[in-house]
């Protein structure tokens, strides 16, 4: 069986190494940080939500929410149980104009059809649903009641340890080079001075893809998009809430016993910048809350943390599979804040085609590198980020 490399340690790269040591291939995944101190997964806030306008998308959200909320049964092979402590708590997604709305209900019966849970609120059933908020800017949302939040850190834990259980090694080292001959792949160089030959490279480096490409002659358009979360508590209670995501990329989360508020910008900065922003939480976010609820305007803000989304700038949809003329390098990165929710899907599917030639279950073949080549986005009307 074919010798595989997976560059980067994080949850999609230990979701590959698990399946592809299950099913008895020989994989080394190289990760410079064991401690993941800046990866993606342990400052995500850990959402599987199943609002997706393609049907891919969805499909993968679904069998996130399998693996998850059976974890011990699905993830086999560690010394020690992980458990991403699943928690239902629904997914509301409002829109402000007539046509979101119209998308809304095409995407409601793609969904339905996949065998998600939807239904479409208007302003008043809004209203009579949470009293404590105002929807006087809503023309519609979509309901998914069963969407949840798992403890990102456990799963990613979980993953790497049953990879290790079933014979993946990982290895604490930095890939400086990638080796070719033949048109193919022939192994990494690695920081340390050392070679790994190889067949097979799977470059799952998250944000810092496109420089593991670089490596391969290979162009990637992900790049790091900033994403800050602040977590408050209120003076007073209200009602149980979903999490409550606007089309602008506002987005308001319950976590325990407080919230957690963020919000997407589109005019970010490309890069790395690890810098907290308190200003952006007192002029933008806590402004926004007081708008739609009256109950925010007393808060304690408790905790703040900066991550990083791997941006793919095409469509922000994943790049999955072979890329380009270099044959045996592969992709699984540019998630877009997607990644942990499709973890379990992607690392099965990419076990599948690297063992077989062929998607099996979930046909990731709209992902492909080929719609970069050829300019051909693969748009998702759904919440983006």
């Amino acid at each position: 069986m074919e010798k595989i490399v997976i560059v980067g340690g994080g949850i999609i790269g230990s979701s590959i190494a698990y399946y592809l040591a299950r099913a008895g291939a020989p994989v080394t995944v190289v990760e410079p940080d064991p401690t993941y101190e800046f990866a993606a997964t342990p400052r995500s806030v850990g959402g599987v939500r199943f609002l997706h306008d393609i049907r891919e998308n969805v499909e993968m959200s679904l069998f996130g929410r399998e693996v998850f909320t059976g974890f011990a049964a699905q993830v086999q092979g560690a010394a020690v149980a992980f458990d991403p402590a699943w928690r239902t708590v629904g997914y509301l997604y409002m829109v402000s104009d007539a046509e979101s709305a119209r998308q809304l209900e095409h995407s409601a019966a793609m969904q339905r059809a996949c065998g998600v849970e939807v239904s479409l609120l208007d302003r008043d059933a809004l209203r009579a649903r949470y009293p404590s908020f105002r929807f006087q800017d809503v023309v519609a949302a979509a309901w998914s009641p069963q969407d949840g939040q798992i403890d990102p850190h456990a799963a990613l834990m979980g993953y790497r340890r049953a990879a290790e259980g079933n014979g993946a090694v990982y290895l604490k080292d930095k890939v400086v080079g990638i080796g070719q001959g033949h048109g193919r792949v022939s192994g990494v160089a690695l920081q340390s001075g050392a070679t790994l030959n190889c067949d097979i490279v799977v470059n799952a480096a998250n944000c810092w893809a496109p420089e593991i490409c670089e490596m391969a002659g290979i162009k990637a358009p992900i790049y790091p998009m900033r994403r800050e979360q602040f977590f408050f508590k209120i003076q007073d209670p209200i009602e149980s809430i979903p999490v409550m995501r606007e089309a602008c990329g506002f987005a308001l989360r319950p976590e325990r016993d407080g919230y957690i508020v963020a919000r997407t910008r589109p005019d970010e900065k490309k890069g790395f910048n690890w810098t907290q922003d308190h200003d952006r939480f007192e002029n933008d976010l806590w402004p926004g809350l007081v708008e739609r609820s009256s109950a925010f305007e007393a808060l304690r803000l408790q905790n703040a943390w900066v991550g990083h989304y791997d941006m793919s700038e095409i469509d922000g949809n994943p790049i999955i599979g072979e890329c380009g003329a270099l044959r045996g390098f592969h992709m699984a990165a540019g998630f877009s804040g997607h990644g942990l929710q499709h973890a379990p899907a992607v690392g099965r599917g990419m076990a599948e085609l690297l063992t077989t030639g062929r998607y099996e279950t979930i046909d990731l073949g709209p992902f492909s590198y080929q719609r970069v080549i050829e300019g051909r986005p693969l748009l998702d009307k759904g919440p983006r980020a």
